[in-house]
């Protein structure tokens, strides 16, 4: 649900910016320094807005009743207690994977035209990370803070360094890597531009025409407006 509201609504995820943003750059529409500094602003604004909504759901005192003192706050601490007790290796991993998924969806919603068909291509790939527990660096923004005000043994300094660095490197990773550069790589103008740059690139793959990857583009763009 959350990532269908960001979407429809045109809000920013920072971890779905890092895919969008590194395909721009690849692309040559845009550069660098530009990513840097849209990611930048994009974090604090996520953070900010996930620690506001950490205070007004314990301001609902929700938490604090039967039954959910028993089930759903323990749940939680024991959620986070698992989530900043695992390995550097073993979060990096599961983030890793988890922004795949998160990017993948993204990438399937921009093939949909209307609602309903942006929502189903975003519920699937959303449901197996949430399923499956890997994480999400913008959504442990919020989870863990609260968890934290439930009562979890975790201090700020343990988040920042076994959660939130090792989830931002393996999300940032995963959109970069396995979406972004290898979508540009198939379908973009991300060959011819290496080629021109790096002679070696063409005697090794082979040349590539600009022409070739500008068709390319323009099937895959007719494909999707056929869905």
């Amino acid at each position: 649900m959350g990532l269908g509201l960001i979407i429809i609504a045109g809000a920013e995820l920072l971890t779905a910016n890092s895919c969008y943003l590194s395909a721009a750059v690849f692309e040559g529409k845009a550069k660098p320094l530009h990513m840097v500094y849209h990611m930048f602003f994009c974090f604090w604004g996520n953070l900010a807005g996930s620690l506001i909504l950490v205070g007004l759901v314990y301001g609902t005192q929700l938490f604090h009743a039967e039954p959910a003192i028993t089930t759903a706050a323990v749940y939680t601490v024991e959620y986070v207690e698992i989530k900043c007790t695992a390995g550097f290796g073993h979060v990096v991993a599961r983030a890793f994977l988890c922004n795949w998924l998160v990017c993948l969806a993204c990438y399937q919603a921009t093939a949909a035209q209307d609602v309903l068909g942006k929502l189903a291509a975003i519920f699937f790939p959303v449901m197996a990370f949430v399923a499956v527990g890997y994480d999400h660096a913008v959504a442990n923004m919020f989870i863990i803070p609260f968890g934290m005000m439930l009562g979890a043994p975790v201090t700020v300094g343990h988040y920042i360094v076994y959660s939130l660095i090792p989830t931002m490197i393996g999300n940032m990773t995963a959109s970069i890597v396995m979406i972004s550069f290898t979508y540009s790589m198939c379908y973009g103008t991300l060959p011819a531009r290496i080629q021109k740059h790096v002679p070696l690139f063409a005697k090794v793959f082979g040349p590539v025409s600009q022409g070739a990857s500008h068709e390319s583009n323009m099937r895959d763009d007719s494909a999707h407006n056929r869905i």
